[in-house]
């Protein structure tokens, strides 16, 4: 199982060969959202803001909630959620149109508990705070506002991370996938914020690694963080960014660094390791009825297409997968694609891993929660105990699963096993 690491980002597969000449880069996600503004209109005040952010691995869930006021007369309020998304392929020719402006994924807006439809615009008009990015996506709705009403908003939509891929000759970059909601726009209403707060929730990835572009304003434990304010005017300085795992880097030959990712594209200061080999067996394999059998390694053919699933008749708890490396080895971390992902379909379609029995050279199994998320570029990561010898088998029993929609079949689609290395590879000049 050779790991080559040209792999683009948000599901676009480059072959290595193909990569040494020139480069490229490709990026996916949204850049930002923004608070809830009016449009042309600054008569109504915002008394408070809640906002609580939901941190998954390829996304967040989040959700708001606005407090409005109306002191004066009657008015209607055309207000915008701005998005601005980006999706750039420098592997593949321009288009040769545009893209249609979209909606932000399970988008909803209620009005005093009333659904409130939302139309689609697109708008030329600069937005505040993102280096000149015109925002691609209005979410607009009219609201009523009755002299002297106050009227509750929530706002709920799925943020997919925006994450950016740079290749040059052998080496690629990969950006930390990041998170930007602009306070900025919330400027637009009456006065100041009076009164607000900011809950993040480290749901799916690791707490240690989010970071946060104020630090200081948030109060942290157990991986969730608190920051409250009051009379709050926001500029640009305030809006917010977070991070949810540092940026990689690697070369062409199974090498990958974490963290210490440089703009000129050199990876000093960061944890190297390297992928390691291995062939997998498991305790039964399913056979469907035109001959496919979804067989063990497929979890080591880095292809989200093919699973191993098991084939009991039960739903799979107590089955097992066992990897066995090729060369025994220091593995630290274990990385998992649950289900099966070739599609979102198939993934809800079929039962996915809740929990693993993890074993270790046959030693004293530990449990592994694993989040049910569909990733379609991302792996859940778990770190093993620091072995005292080296590796040369995994063992993983099913021990509770997420049930699927149509079949009682539990699949695993990729498994990755990192190695870390005492130094840096020894790296040729990109060319």
């Amino acid at each position: 199982m050779m790991r080559f690491l040209f792999t683009l980002v948000f599901g676009l597969l480059v072959v290595a060969t193909a990569m040494h000449a020139n480069g490229g880069g490709y990026s996916k996600g949204v850049v930002s959202t923004s608070a809830f503004q009016p449009i042309g209109v600054e008569q109504v005040e915002m008394l408070s803001e809640l906002l609580e952010i939901n941190l998954h691995i390829e996304h967040a869930d989040i959700r708001i909630e606005y407090v409005l006021h109306n002191p004066g007369k009657k008015v209607t309020v055309e207000c915008g959620f701005p998005a601005v998304f980006d999706e750039v392929n420098l592997f593949a020719p321009p288009p040769k149109t545009p893209p249609k402006a979209k909606m932000l994924e399970e988008f909803s807006l209620l009005a005093d508990g009333k659904t409130i439809a939302a139309t689609l615009r697109e708008d030329e008009a600069g937005v505040p705070g993102h280096s000149g990015r015109k925002i691609e996506s209005w979410h607009v709705v009219k609201i009523t506002f009755s002299a002297g009403q106050t009227r509750h908003i929530q706002v709920r939509y799925r943020n997919p991370y925006h994450i950016s891929f740079y290749s040059v000759s052998e080496t690629w970059s990969r950006a930390a996938p990041s998170l930007t909601y602009a306070f900025s726009a919330a400027a637009l209403w009456a006065g100041p914020i009076k009164q607000g707060t900011v809950i993040v929730n480290a749901t799916a990835v690791d707490p240690t690694q989010v970071r946060f572009n104020h630090p200081k304003r948030f109060v942290g434990e157990n991986g969730t963080w608190k920051w409250s304010f009051s009379d709050f005017e926001p500029t640009l300085e305030d809006d917010l960014v977070i991070e949810t795992r540092p940026g990689l880097g690697g070369y062409n030959g199974g090498y990958v660094v974490e963290g210490g990712t440089n703009d000129d594209g050199s990876h000093k200061g960061g944890r190297w390791m390297r992928y390691a080999d291995f062939t997998a067996s498991a305790s039964s394999v399913l056979k469907e009825p035109d001959g496919t059998e979804h067989q063990a390694e497929n979890v080591a053919d880095w292809d989200r297409a093919t699973a191993w699933v098991e084939g009991q008749e039960s739903d799979g708890v107590g089955e097992s997968i066992t990897l066995r490396l090729n060369k025994p080895a220091k593995v630290s971390r274990v990385g998992i694609v649950n289900g099966y992902a070739k599609s979102r379909e198939l993934y809800a379609a079929n039962n996915r891993v809740m929990m693993l029995k993890v074993s270790v050279n046959d030693g004293k199994p530990f449990d592994v929660e694993i989040p049910d998320e569909y990733l379609a570029d991302e792996h859940f990561w778990f770190d093993l105990p620091k072995p005292a010898t080296l590796v040369k088998t995994i063992k993983m029993v099913i021990a509770a699963i997420y049930p699927g929609s149509t079949y009682k079949d539990t699949a695993m689609s990729d498994i990755d096993l990192l190695v870390p290395l005492d130094k840096a590879p020894k790296i040729g000049p990109v060319r």
